[in-house]
């Protein structure tokens, strides 16, 4: 029988506030504080439940690998069974969508924004399917899936995708090709990938053009977001990797995009949006002391 600790891990709820940072993301870089209005909201819930169907639809068609490899993980131990969770992967997608779709009637929002939602709720299944026949296919469908919040977002918001979300969006998808390639044989039954570390390392110097492109642009917050990534954040994950803690490694590295977030904020001259996904960045982490981040 199930519990509520069951569902916690099978959806991977720890990590859900990583993708509300990448939601004041796209926002904050593209609309400041004239986004803090319904449709943000209502994208806010609409990628929570993507990730959160995401995340069970994963379990559901991963059965036979983990059963061989994570063999205690709820839905491969039996203790929710493959219908229960694609029944709930169902329900969380349309939910998602359906949110999404109605932030399209917020007076600021483009007309492109329901098709952004269809294009994510595609890359999502997309990856289910395909993530492991290919490590490529796999990083390269995760990174599309965690660019496009952003880019919904400001699309939302403001009915346009500025420069900064592009290249702040571009920056997501690299450091979650990093996630993808160091979760890779986190728990055995595959080869390993990496750390991931040069991904981090790349994605973390879109700090400058969130400075250079933004006329509120802020050297001194770039500095600092250059400093917490490369100097704290990026070497942390690297170190528990190193230390053979691959586990640790990429709950760290997963809070590490919401710090990515909040990097790229504080340099955009957003001090209010970083401080928030800095939030979302330790609430993931000290969520992950109850399982269910990782991979």
């Amino acid at each position: 029988m199930s519990s509520v600790r069951d569902w916690y891990v099978t959806l991977r709820a720890t990590n859900v506030p990583t993708v509300w940072a990448d939601v004041l993301l796209g926002a904050g870089l593209a609309a400041g504080g004239t986004a803090l209005d319904w449709p943000l909201a209502a994208v806010l819930a609409g990628i929570s439940c993507l990730y959160l169907g995401g995340m069970a639809f994963n379990d559901a068609v991963d059965i036979a690998f983990d059963q061989s490899n994570r063999s205690t993980r709820p839905v491969a131990s039996g203790r929710i069974s493959p219908r229960a969770a694609m029944t709930a992967a169902s329900a969380l997608l349309l939910a998602g969508f359906t949110s999404i779709a109605a932030a399209e009637f917020g007076s600021a929002a483009s007309r492109w924004t329901m098709d952004a939602g269809v294009a994510l709720v595609v890359l999502i299944s997309l990856y289910q399917w395909t993530h492991r026949r290919s490590v490529i296919l796999a990083a390269s469908f995760m990174a599309a899936c965690r660019a496009a919040i952003p880019i919904i977002a400001a699309l939302a918001v403001s009915g346009g995708v500025p420069v900064t979300v592009w290249v702040a969006a571009a920056a997501a998808g690299i450091w979650t090709v990093g996630i993808t390639l160091s979760g890779r044989g986190e728990r055995g039954g595959e080869p390993n990938a990496g750390s991931g570390v040069a991904w981090f390392v790349a994605a973390a110097f879109a700090t400058i053009p969130m400075t250079l492109l933004r006329p509120s642009g802020d050297l001194a917050g770039m500095a600092a977001g250059l400093l917490i990534l490369l100097v704290a954040w990026i070497p942390a994950v690297h170190r528990r990797y190193a230390a053979g803690e691959a586990g640790q490694a990429v709950g760290w590295a997963v809070a590490g995009v919401a710090v990515l977030d909040s990097a790229m904020l504080l340099a955009g001259g957003l001090p209010v949006f970083s401080a928030a996904a800095m939030v979302c960045a330790a609430i993931t982490l000290g969520g992950q002391r109850l399982g269910g981040g990782g991979s």
